[in-house]
This record gives structure tokens, C-alpha cells and sequence, in this order.
């Protein structure tokens, strides 16, 4: 009787690793010639501004479906918010008095 030789499946040969790893290269040199032709494409066109909301919107709603929105405010927007706001207080107060007049 013959011993049995260990199995050779899922094991790649040199050859066959060669094989996918010029496929893999090659797709990826592809990749990289689809990419340039897409930013020259978008470049001849020029800007959308409807694409542009588009994707924005769509990035908000992803950050909302993973918790990430809105995100935390770093100090110095936060100030300038307040300031924002205290000022739009001001400008109320002053056409409530406007009005009452």
C-alpha cells in the first residue's frame, strides 16, 4: 500500500502565488489608471455643486448612523458660537424694543 501524501489543498504552489500576485498588481495598476481618469474627467467638467451636497449629505448620514453626529466642537468654534449667539440676543432685544415703540 501507498502512504498517503498530506493534502496540497488551499496550499499555493510558487507558481500559482506568482500567478495571483501579478493579478493582483495588475489590478491594482489598473485601479490607480481608473482613478486618474476619473479625476480628469471630474477636472474637464469641472465642479457640481449638486454632487457636492450630495456627497456632504451623505457623509452626514453616515456619521449619524455610526453616532458620530454631530461631532464634539473644538474650543475655538464653540467660542465663536457663543459670541454668535449672545450678539443675535442683542440684535432681538434691541428690534423687541424697536417694536414696542
Amino acid at each position: 500500500m501507498k502512504a498517503k501524501q498530506p493534502s496540497q489543498r488551499g496550499r499555493a504552489t510558487p507558481s500559482l502565488r506568482s500567478d495571483q500576485g501579478a493579478a493582483v498588481r495588475r489590478w491594482l495598476h489598473g485601479q490607480a489608471l481608473a482613478a486618474v481618469r476619473i479625476r480628469q474627467a471630474a477636472a474637464e467638467r469641472g465642479p457640481d455643486p449638486r454632487q457636492a451636497v450630495a456627497e456632504a449629505l451623505s457623509a452626514v448620514n453616515a456619521l449619524a448612523e455610526m453616532g458620530l453626529w454631530p461631532g464634539p466642537r473644538d474650543p475655538a468654534s464653540e467660542a465663536a458660537v457663543i459670541k454668535v449667539r449672545e450678539q443675535w440676543v442683542r440684535i432681538q432685544k434691541r428690534a423687541m424694543r424697536a417694536r414696542v415703540r
